[in-house]
């Protein structure tokens, strides 16, 4: 018991840890876990942590997606595969709702969503593939499985999400991580941000002071 409470601490300074960290900065110093086509539906104002539950479609079957929200722990990033529905999207403005009352952080679709206006009104971290006006509707095909290791393929690169990962989402992009390489990279991306911010500041305030010498 002592040591899952150590696991549960250490996941939770790590989430709060990266809630500073743009992706950018990740990208600076690594390929890894980088989901290149994967992009936020609305704009993206601040840093999206949390910790990855996998749901992984079969068929036009979405179900498991219902499963995978009342089981998904507050603050939790969904993560779901749904590479096999092609143009179908899986994921709307009511799936919104219900993520925005599980008080889940956002929600990863490998694969399209729909609804893209009410998403942007509802201002919830949604990130897709794209956006379609086809969609699943009720069926009795094979369902999904939930909790399942997710093989996400981009051209050469593949990239392997597993329920427990850390995701780090951003305007820029997507990251997901195994909890070790998380770790590992932590300090260095730290060290890099804080460089990155005080070169930024400094640029920021002479370029301040120039627009203001101008009016003067």
């Amino acid at each position: 018991m002592r040591e899952k409470l150590m696991d549960k601490i250490d996941i939770d300074t790590l989430v709060e840890s990266y809630k500073d960290i743009a992706t950018s900065t990740i990208g600076h110093l690594t390929e890894v876990g980088y989901l290149p086509d994967i992009k936020a539906l609305s704009p993206c104002t601040r840093t999206i942590v949390g910790k990855v539950i996998t749901a992984t479609l079969n068929s036009d079957n979405t179900e498991v997606i219902n499963q995978a929200l009342i089981q998904a722990q507050p603050n939790d990033i969904l993560c779901i595969d749904a590479q096999v529905l092609g143009i179908k999207a899986c994921w709307g403005a009511l799936r919104t709702c219900a993520a925005i009352y599980e008080k889940l952080a956002g929600v990863i679709v490998i694969g399209q969503a729909t609804d893209s206006l009410q998403i942007q009104q509802l201002g919830f971290p949604v990130f897709a593939q794209g956006v379609s006006a086809v969609t699943t509707f009720k069926s009795n095909e094979t369902k999904g499985i939930l909790g399942a290791d997710i093989c996400y393929r981009f051209g050469p690169q593949s990239t392997l999400i597993r329920s427990g990962d850390i995701a780090i989402m951003d305007n820029d992009g997507v990251f997901v991580l195994p909890l070790k390489v998380a770790q590992q990279l932590l300090p260095d991306c730290q060290d890099k941000h804080q460089q990155d911010e005080t070169k930024f500041q400094i640029f920021f305030e002479a370029y301040k002071k120039n627009q203001l010498d101008l009016l003067f």
